[in-house]
């Protein structure tokens, strides 16, 4: 089934980095530019519902270069009101450092009916590459940057070689330090700004898609020198995406990769995906290209799920019963619980958006708030679409 595109907005510079911001009153997401000479930005781009367009809300300079990842928080501004602070994985400035993490501030006022606000993201702090890793030869920047639900106050940030965490003290201290560092294997290669995905209860546990077909759960306990958990030959190429489930306690996780397919685990028992858009026909409904970003919605995560591709297409998937077993496990022990492997299903495909983006999709968001049914994404040549789930999936869901 296909979908209707709502609006569009073009930043005019590459962009692969997209996340919703905001809090929840109006729909508004945010895309970092990447463009090698020239200013960068972060776009903030709202959806005016009386007029069905896409608004510039806000176009706030980046500092310090090409943006390759981007995630965002709320906090409580201390000029009132609610303010996303801002997590950027850069290269740096015409290649005179090798990048880092940089804190930012979003202005406390974001006014989606007003002009355009243009001025310099505040800063809040920067952890450079030399103070991420502990490894004396690491010529890796960071490449992705992720918030955990369960502690907002924790950062995990993954470059091809190391992966640290990061705790960002909320009133804005300066250049934080990672409080845990680690080295991942070698030949390990960090593939898209989606290539991480807290546990959605535990600030401690992440999941990595960077080392080729298989997927790696760390936990910070453990130190982060070894895995604690892989699902492997989770994907017949490259893993580019993964997303816990943040309704299944941990046991739910989507991945998607080079072959182009989107699957679903339990994560007890990952010998077997709960769901897999290729059939047993060998009919695969995924992209037909790399499938770089798996996003389950924040409302409805065991019924929908998003992804996007190298095709140019942002597809939705029914993900009912995504959980096995009868239930969500509680807490994460890292290990298997017996059952055993899990039979796979298909995955079906619920809508289709084509036409709008006219390169690689390399990131798509979810609104927050109470709109639950707008899904954004951002394409290489710097497009963001606004797509609507389709009205027959939506009353699907709701009755």
């Amino acid at each position: 089934a296909g979908g209707a595109t709502m609006a569009t907005y073009d930043c005019d510079a590459p962009a692969r980095s997209l996340v919703a911001v905001g809090d929840g009153d109006s729909t508004m997401f945010a895309a970092g530019t990447q463009t090698i000479r020239g200013d960068n930005a972060v776009h903030v781009v709202s959806h005016d519902r009386d007029r069905d367009v896409a608004r510039c809300t806000a176009v706030l300079t980046h500092a310090d270069g090409e943006i390759w990842s981007m995630d965002a928080r709320c906090s409580d501004g201390s000029s009132g009101g609610v303010r996303d602070v801002l997590a950027t994985a850069f290269d740096g400035v015409d290649g005179t450092s090798r990048g880092g993490v940089a804190i930012w501030r979003l202005p406390p006022s974001l006014d989606p009916r007003g002009d355009p606000t243009r001025g310099d993201l505040a800063r809040v702090g920067t952890v450079r590459w030399s103070d991420l890793s502990d490894v004396s030869d690491v010529s890796a920047a960071p490449r992705c940057v992720r918030w955990s639900a369960a502690d907002p106050a924790v950062l995990a940030v993954v470059a091809d070689s190391f992966l640290a965490i990061v705790r960002v003290d909320a009133a804005g201290a300066a250049d934080p330090e990672p409080s845990t560092r680690g080295a991942l294997p070698a030949g390990s290669f960090v593939p898209s700004p989606s290539c991480a995905s807290f546990h959605p209860d535990e600030a401690h546990v992440l999941a990595i898609a960077g080392f080729g077909p298989d997927v790696h759960v760390y936990d910070a306990r453990a130190g982060l020198r070894a895995p604690v958990q892989t699902v492997r030959g989770a994907h017949a190429l490259q893993v580019r995406g993964v997303d816990y489930d943040p309704g299944a306690a941990g046991t739910s996780l989507a991945t998607c990769g080079d072959d182009g397919s989107i699957k679903t685990w339990d994560t007890r028992a990952p010998t077997k995906p709960t769901g897999d858009s290729a059939a047993n026909d060998g009919h695969d409904d995924g992209h037909a290209h790399w499938a770089w970003c798996v996003a389950h919605n924040p409302e409805y995560p065991d019924r929908l799920l998003a992804s996007c591709g190298g095709d140019g297409v942002v597809r939705l998937w029914r993900t009912d019963g995504g959980v096995p077993g009868g239930g969500a496990a509680s807490g994460f022990d890292g290990g298997f619980d017996g059952a055993g492997s899990v039979g796979s299903s298909r995955l079906r495909a619920a809508a289709s958006f084509r036409g709008s983006h006219a390169d690689t999709v390399y990131q798509t968001a979810w609104g927050r708030g109470d709109d639950a049914w707008t899904l954004a994404s951002v394409s290489y040549d710097g497009r963001v679409v606004l797509d609507q789930v389709p009205r027959a999936e939506k009353y699907r869901i709701l009755l």
